[in-house]
């Protein structure tokens, strides 16, 4: 069966005239979410979609269902991958997609219904290359708990101006809140192999997109499991944290869009602050040899904060402690 559907989505792929979204959700080992999740897709107001489920080695029955799932509406296509990486899965889905304007939505999360019609309908009256909403982080335990306002504000920015607020950490900087004009992808890709794939590489989409749509609403529901990424951490997971924010500083640095000394201080502060801070939660889980190199690595980025960048107490405190570490390594 699975192969008859396979050929029935490429029949379907090569008739089809591109569609308006692309809505590409990575699938891995989250059969237990993921009916709920694609509901939630499928019911879009914007109807002219197509839905990529792009399965990447999962070892529960998510693949099986993704098959049946497809059974159900003719605008699910299923993409399966050997390789369990979420940015690889996301890549993965965009080498298939063919709409204009490309979306992401995570299988155990869920989305308003008018979610992408909205964001679409901004993209075209404004000519963007990207749109960005907000999310909610949902619980089991308690309320949702909403980061950014709520106020239903639409504001079209420059691309300098976008990729400042998300360095800054004023809106959000979530792969899956944003909509993409699909062209960005022939020049930028998710860094694969890494947490946080986010936070090292949003910034880079709004930086590129000429324009950017931004509407102060959570359209977007994030599932927070237990278990998931950001509430359980390890060295591993702290190590590719920092160098997200290593890769920001970077780019603050180097990319020309930030002349001044000040200028490169002040949307330098969070990421600064953030590195200095996860390096020091990695001295304190660094055990090996290879970890404590890693370390070392990672400890020289600070090299990167720019001149002038107000820094906590407690990380000034960190970046000496890390100096005199680094002598007896």
């Amino acid at each position: 069966m699975a192969n008859d559907i396979r050929q029935e989505r490429l029949i379907i792929s090569l008739s089809a005239h591109m569609p308006k979204v692309s809505i590409i959700i990575p699938v891995h080992n989250t059969a237990r979410y993921l009916e709920k999740c694609v509901a939630s897709v499928t019911a879009q107001t914007l109807t002219d979609t197509e839905i990529i489920l792009v399965e990447n080695a999962s070892t529960d029955n998510s693949l099986e269902l993704c098959y049946q799932l497809a059974l159900t509406d003719k605008r699910i296509r299923v993409l399966h991958i050997d390789e369990a990486d979420l940015s690889t899965a996301r890549n993965a889905g965009v080498g298939k997609a063919s709409g204009e304007y490309v979306g992401f939505v995570d299988s155990d999360d869920t989305i308003l219904p008018e979610m992408y019609e909205h964001m679409y309908a901004l993209a075209k009256e404004h000519d963007l290359g990207l749109v960005d909403c907000n999310f909610c982080c949902t619980y089991d335990t308690k309320s949702n708990r909403y980061p950014y306002p709520q106020d239903g504000k639409v504001s079209i920015v420059s691309a300098k101006e976008a990729a400042t607020l998300n360095l800054r950490e004023k809106i959000s900087r979530v792969v899956c809140t944003m909509l993409y004009r699909r062209s960005l992808f022939e020049t930028l890709k998710f860094p694969t192999h890494m947490y946080y794939e986010d936070r090292a590489s949003t910034y880079l989409f709004m930086a590129a997109a000429r324009r950017v749509g931004i509407i102060n609403k959570a359209y977007y529901a994030y599932y927070q499991r237990q278990g998931s990424i950001n509430l359980t951490k390890d060295f591993v997971k702290y190590r590719d944290y920092a160098g997200a924010d290593c890769r920001r500083l970077s780019f603050i640095n180097d990319s020309g869009l930030y002349e001044t000394k000040h200028e490169k201080a002040t949307v330098a502060y969070k990421s600064a602050n953030a590195l200095v801070r996860t390096l020091g939660h990695m001295a304190k889980r660094a055990r090996t040899q290879d970890e404590k190199e890693e370390l070392k690595r990672l400890s020289y980025c600070t090299s990167l904060i720019p001149q002038g960048t107000a820094l906590a107490l407690k990380q000034h405190a960190i970046l000496l402690y890390l100096r005199i570490w680094r002598k007896f390594v």
